[in-house]
């Protein structure tokens, strides 16, 4: 009996271990952005701080659990990189909708104006991993979102 017992409660643990894993790892988003930094061949890239994230991408800091944004300060490049988050599962898909809407508005200004930019960006795109949301857009996307999903997936 407790022999049955043990086997139970080791079973109930490896259970709910297995069960916390969920669908994705715990990623420090910050740390993600910094290993990224040195791949990054723009050199005018400023970080975004939580007071942007409303009138850039109009998302709200109240479903962002944490968050890292690094973008063109110059206006005439389209390197654009944000990582987010979201508080839970609603909060993400609203996170997604917004990233979503700001990756076609950049369709839209580059297409007629920055035909270069606008070849990186059809390469580039917003993706989501769980509460995960990211939106790369940078001649190295794919070096840099091969970081970032080896960051946010299990």
């Amino acid at each position: 009996m407790k022999k049955l017992l043990s086997l139970l409660l080791a079973a109930a643990t490896l259970f709910s271990l297995a069960a916390c894993g969920g669908g994705t790892k715990q990623a420090d988003l910050k740390k993600v952005m910094a290993d990224m930094k040195p791949k990054i061949k723009n050199q005018e890239m400023m970080e975004l701080s939580a007071d942007d994230l409303m009138p850039n991408y109009g998302i709200s800091t109240d479903d962002v659990k944490q968050f890292a944004a690094y973008v063109d300060s110059t206006g005439i490049k389209g390197d654009e990189i944000i990582f987010l988050e979201g508080k839970d599962a609603d909060a993400a898909k609203r996170i997604k909708e917004k990233l979503d809407t700001r990756y076609k508005q950049k369709e839209t200004e580059m297409k007629d104006y920055l035909p270069a930019e606008f070849a990186v960006l059809k390469k580039c795109g917003v993706n989501q991993n769980g509460n995960y949301v990211s939106m790369i857009v940078s001649p190295q996307y794919e070096e840099l979102n091969k970081i970032y999903n080896e960051a946010v997936k299990k």
